[in-house]
């Protein structure tokens, strides 16, 4: 159940979406015991997938990047939405089982190789999709990915206040507000009519889906990504390892994932590029979505992927 109803609270947001299911058609593949939800968007044989606990309909750039040539299916990760939900705790696991998912995804689909790309927690998984499946990445582009700086704090500080704000429903109500607002406040005044516009219905329709999840989603702690390597020096290591092309893509004003935390990571991998966005945040794929395309294109036209 979700808040509005475990708090015994009405939601006209909660009814809306309810009736928008009834009468959509989902599009699930079946993993085992597993059922994904996903959304399709062009064709081709230039595939790239990207895995969230939440893709918009409105607008991404992953959709943007499906009209310049890409076939792009947006996964929603086992635990949320429309997805299988997931009881019990994975502890450690949770980053591999999703990379996994993607992986077995593709093999449903007929997809030998693929380009992911993902953000945030997205691009959590595309680390470990490079670090344990690199013979099925053709490219990583890591959208505010970090990883996470690993200080001996298991679990990001962003993904803690998520957990805590679960307390009740007042709480996560202020608490989808202001993560549906996290970039809002300082861009606004430099934003056009139209992209004003954009930017308010992608916050309506993410604070829909903050006030929709259920209890189970809310408290996933997958930790950090890599969660059972404990220091700077080891995940160094270990990112040296991964020769997949990869563009890193982050925000200079993001105070989740840290512009030290891509640097770190681009000085450690082999074939890697890093382009940071001076007056952007951590929701840098929605302010700067033509850029990273843009971003996106020269990159694999420079290390020969397209």
């Amino acid at each position: 159940m979700n808040l509005c109803q475990y708090y015994g609270k009405h939601s006209t947001i909660y009814v809306q979406l309810q009736q928008i299911n009834i009468v959509e058609g989902f599009m699930i593949q079946k993993l085992g015991n597993v059922e994904l939800y996903y959304d399709e968007y062009g064709t081709g044989d230039q595939y790239l997938l990207s895995a969230q606990s939440f893709h918009s309909k409105i607008d991404s750039y992953t959709m943007e990047l499906a009209q310049r040539g890409f076939h792009v299916f947006n996964i929603q990760i086992r635990g949320y939405g429309k997805s299988s939900h997931v009881q019990e705790d994975l502890g450690d696991l949770w980053y591999e089982t999703w990379a996994q998912d993607v992986c077995d995804f593709a093999d449903a689909k007929g997809i030998d190789t693929f380009f992911y790309s993902g953000w945030s927690h997205g691009a959590g998984i595309g680390w470990l999709l490079c670090y344990h499946h690199p013979e099925r990445v053709r490219g990583y582009f890591s959208i505010a990915g970090g990883p996470h700086t690993k200080d001996g704090i298991e679990t990001s500080d962003a993904r803690m206040r998520t957990i805590r704000a679960a307390e009740n429903l007042e709480t996560w109500s202020e608490h989808a507000k202001m993560m549906c607002h996290l970039d809002y406040p300082t861009l606004a005044k430099s934003l056009s009519e139209a992209e004003n516009n954009r930017w308010e219905a992608l916050r309506k329709e993410n604070y829909d889906n903050w006030m929709e999840m259920q209890l189970d989603e809310i408290t996933i702690n997958p930790k950090k990504p890599f969660p059972t390597i404990k220091t700077e020096a080891d995940l160094i290591r270990e990112l040296e390892t991964i020769k997949i092309p990869t563009l890193l893509l982050g925000g200079m004003q993001d105070p989740i994932c840290l512009p030290e935390n891509i640097v770190r990571s681009c000085r450690a991998l082999k074939n890697s590029k890093m382009v940071i966005y001076e007056s952007a945040a951590h929701s840098v794929p929605i302010v700067r979505q033509h850029d990273i395309c843009d971003d996106i294109d020269l990159f694999c036209k420079q290390n020969a992927l397209i």
